[in-house]
């Protein structure tokens, strides 16, 4: 889970933003990073803070920006 942990916190979410939105859907973003074929790219990318190239394809990209429009005040 910890690619996840710390794509949350590249995108300025924190585990307790991931929870507010249901233990279950937080459960199945760790299953999917867990299954991801792009994970060692991903772990590199995170590393760099994404300063060399883009961002890997992750299947948990719809779940984060859900996250983070969650997020944003009305």
């Amino acid at each position: 889970m910890l690619p996840l942990l710390r794509m949350l916190d590249f995108r300025g979410l924190s585990l307790s933003d991931a929870e507010a939105a249901g233990f279950h859907r937080l459960a199945q973003a760790a299953q999917r990073c867990q299954a991801c074929p792009d994970s060692t790219a991903c772990i590199r990318w995170l590393k760099w803070r994404g300063k060399h190239g883009g961002a890997p394809l992750c299947p948990n990209a719809p779940y984060l920006e859900e996250l983070k429009e969650r997020r944003r005040p009305d």
